[in-house]
């Protein structure tokens, strides 16, 4: 029993971590499309996609992510937003710290016309 009680403890605990870092990478992943279509606007100032995305975070709470940072990237023709978020820890493990990480890259909008494509 001394034996198997740590692992079954881990087990049990290891649906609600898991479900704490889905709804993180899936809270994450949302925050930087809002940042990526946000950015990618024609004439969209510099930073409105981190603004966006910061503003989405801010607005989830602190539950099921408890830090997190945004940075946004851009070039002549795309922009990336990078979202890097820390999940709380269920798990009582030494060293054992979730994170989630994404990044979405998005095409900048352009008007163009026959004679320019």
């Amino acid at each position: 029993f001394a034996v198997l009680f740590p692992i079954i403890v881990a087990l049990l605990l290891a649906g609600p971590q898991l479900a704490l870092w889905y709804f993180a990478r899936e809270a994450a992943d949302a925050a930087a499309h809002v940042g990526a279509r946000a950015a990618s606007v024609h004439g969209a100032a510099g930073g409105a996609g981190q603004a966006a995305a910061d503003t989405y975070l801010a607005r989830l709470g602190t539950g099921a992510i408890t830090d997190y940072s945004v940075t946004e990237s851009d070039t002549a023709t795309t922009v990336s937003v990078h979202v890097t978020a820390s999940v709380p820890n269920v798990i009582p493990l030494p060293g054992f710290a979730p994170t989630v990480d994404v990044t979405v890259t998005r095409g900048k909008e352009r008007f163009t016309t026959p004679d320019s494509p």
